[in-house]
């Protein structure tokens, strides 16, 4: 077996915590599948529910990303790609007749990783033909790459066939030859196949709850195995390690940023026990649908795995996150603080953001500096479906001013502080902040009037273009608030 048992409190962790975090979930009518906690190589809590069990294969959803994430570790150690080159160059037989759309042809494969594709949505649900591969360099696509975050399992499905198209095996396969079969990976495991037979690397794995815990703990080592480098190490260090920003995200777990098809943790803020915060420590999440779960915390060297059906409760899987961070991480924090458990020293080398550089004196994870724009700039927005025509920044002034089908719009914001004012185009009241983060500019405004309601704006530069994410609420006044575009600058 890789794994051992060991009990809790060989780690300094009560076995009452654990009882604690079961029972809680079990109160609030999550339904969990199982979950299993592990402090370096030992297994220090684990718990099926019937029919699961420890040989029960699973699906675990977007987990697959971080599966493919790895395999591209492994190409690029193998020296068949760099993470800057052009996807399309290795799938000419899949562009349209005349060549694809300039952005697609510009995207590369370190943009794929990073969910900084130029599209908004996946390919393949929205494409009239048959192929998922095709639609990726067949769709029209929505903004500049490399640029605002939005979250595209067609992405990942595209560098799982990469995988295979590059290695002549099925991805597993290969993982499993590389690193999987080291780890006693369950040879009965498999991932599903698109209609075209290829591996569906968004969201095909089905394996056990322990395929997933072997798997992650190889990542908390950083590939490392037994002194061998059986993942390349630096490219697993910049993988998980946050590339963008991911503050439009809809919940908390998911706006600590992203890796290359890694969460970040929740930020630092949100560890708290009673009235003290916690300090910041590295990890990483992976993360499928339904409450298929990896939290990963490698200086710590725990992890918690999870598998579940939260998939009809829209509470559950924050719920699971929530019991987490209450109950069990504060025990695993403080155990490898107060109590002389086992902590590692080697936390992560910088790594560079896939981000642009435009802001590269960001102020770290928490904002950026005031002052670093001067003057005004003035772009052009190209075609658009969310109907923009032009955006200017007075960044003196701390405003933004952009037309849309409404007409003119402007707004003021307070650099790393709330402005209050009047909504464009209403008579309501908001504020507004503004803050820069990883060379992204980003814009949060909530309405606080009779209609509530909320529009966050995420800018993004590459050269002399801009793409905008903005996300909002369902309000009819902010119809034109929601969706992605790119502009260029002007004069």
């Amino acid at each position: 077996m890789f794994f051992e048992y060991a009990e809790p409190e060989k780690y300094g962790i009560p076995s009452g915590a654990v009882r604690e975090f079961e029972d809680r979930l079990a109160r609030l009518g999550v339904r969990m599948h199982g979950f299993l906690l592990l402090c370096g190589k030992d297994i220090v809590g684990e718990r099926y529910y019937a029919p699961y069990g420890p040989d029960t294969l699973h699906r675990m959803y977007s987990i697959t990303k971080s599966f493919t994430s790895m395999a591209v570790g492994l190409l690029l150690k193998q020296e068949k790609i760099a993470l800057e080159d052009s996807i399309c160059d290795y799938f000419p037989e899949m562009l349209p007749e005349g060549g694809t759309h300039p952005w697609c042809q510009e995207m590369t494969i370190r943009d794929m990783l990073t969910m900084g594709t130029c599209y908004a949505s996946t390919t393949f649900k929205r494409y009239e033909g048959d192929g998922w591969v095709e639609s990726f360099f067949r769709v029209k696509p929505d903004h500049v790459p490399g640029t605002v975050f939005s979250y595209d399992t067609s992405s990942s499905h595209v560098l799982a066939a990469l995988v295979e198209k590059l290695t002549g095996m099925d991805m597993l396969d290969f993982l499993r030859r590389e690193a999987l079969d080291r780890l006693g990976f369950s040879r009965k495991a498999y991932i599903l196949k698109d209609p075209q037979g290829v591996s569906q690397g968004g969201s095909g794995l089905v394996c056990t709850l322990r395929d997933v815990a072997k798997a992650a703990w190889l990542c908390n080592q950083y590939g490392v195995l037994d002194g061998e480098e059986v993942l390349p190490s630096d490219y697993m260090r910049q993988a998980t390690a946050n590339q963008v920003p991911t503050d439009l995200q809809p919940v908390l777990d998911e706006q600590g940023g992203y890796g290359y098809m890694f969460w970040m943790p929740r930020a630092k803020s949100s560890w708290r026990t009673g009235a003290e915060t916690r300090e910041h420590c590295d990890g990483f999440t992976m993360y499928g649908m339904g409450g298929q779960l990896a939290l990963c915390f490698p200086t710590l060297d725990f992890c918690l795995v999870t598998m579940a059906d939260t998939i009809g409760n829209s509470s559950g899987l924050q719920m699971i996150y929530d019991s987490f961070y209450d109950i069990l991480f504060p025990e695993i924090y403080h155990r490898s603080s107060d109590k002389g458990g086992p902590h590692r020293e080697d936390h992560k080398a910088a790594v560079p953001c896939s981000g642009n550089g435009r802001k590269a004196d960001t102020d770290g994870e928490d904002g950026g500096k005031t002052g670093l724009c001067q003057g005004t700039e003035w772009y052009r927005f190209y075609e658009n479906a969310i109907g923009w025509k032009w955006v200017e920044f007075d960044w003196n002034g701390g405003k933004i001013r952009f037309e849309h089908p409404d007409g003119m719009q402007e707004l003021s914001f307070g650099m790393d502080k709330w402005y209050r004012q009047t909504f464009p185009g209403t008579g309501y009241l908001c504020e507004c902040r503004g803050f820069w983060k990883k060379g992204h500019f980003l814009l949060h405004c909530f309405v606080t009037d009779e209609e509530q309601g909320h529009v966050s704006m995420d800018f993004a530069w590459k050269d002399e273009r801009l793409s905008v994410r903005l996300v909002s609420t369902g309000e009819p006044f902010l119809k034109y608030y929601k969706g992605t575009g790119s502009a260029r600058r002007s004069a």
